[in-house]
């Protein structure tokens, strides 16, 4: 197995156990209970980090409920993250209370767009190399996302998913206004 090939295993099961673990709702104490791995072990393996044995990965995949081959399956598409309008704001923000949308990566450049959709009007974009894509629904609703998991937004409402799957938007019953922001690698 070369280098590149035990950093994906490595991503994979990272990706793939803190996504199951947090569908199955447990914390990772739970998970480190319910496995006998240490709770520090899961935290690196969660991390990309360390080099899960085969009875850690079958403890690990028993306690999810899933097969070993499950957890190391490169995942098909990451799911989008939607923060909702009425999530309440954070404490801590900058400057006091505040409703973090999503983090961006510093390296990427980062195109910013404004977007007025006609009632019942809808786009596709085209999948990009690498990147990601982020939408703030300023005014209206739509139905948008990557192909296969598209969900409805409402005013206020942000998504955020990777660029590599096509992605799709359309307006509601009445016009909207959105924000799209790009973000590629300048070396893509």
């Amino acid at each position: 197995m070369s280098a590149s090939d035990r950093a994906a295993t490595h991503a994979a099961l990272a990706a793939n156990v803190r996504r199951l673990r947090i569908a199955a709702r447990l914390s990772l104490s739970q998970l480190a209970a319910a496995t006998g791995v240490g709770k520090a072990t899961l935290s690196g393996i969660e991390r990309g980090q360390g080099n899960a044995t085969i009875d850690t990965v079958s403890a690990i995949a028993a306690a999810l409920r899933v097969s070993p081959a499950e957890l190391l399956a490169a995942p098909a598409v990451a799911a989008p993250t939607i923060v909702r309008a009425s999530s309440p704001p954070t404490p801590r923000g900058p400057g006091g209370p505040a409703r973090r949308l999503d983090t961006l990566a510093t390296e990427a450049t980062t195109s910013v767009w404004e977007l007025t959709l006609a009632e019942r009007e809808r786009r596709e974009l085209e999948p990009a190399a690498a990147g990601s894509r982020a939408l703030h629904v300023l005014a209206g609703s739509v139905v948008a996302g990557p192909a296969g998991q598209i969900s409805q937004l409402d005013a206020g409402d942000w998504l955020s998913c990777p660029a590599t799957v096509p992605f799709q938007l359309e307006a509601e019953r009445r016009p909207a206004r959105l924000l799209l922001l790009l973000s590629h690698s300048p070396l893509h």
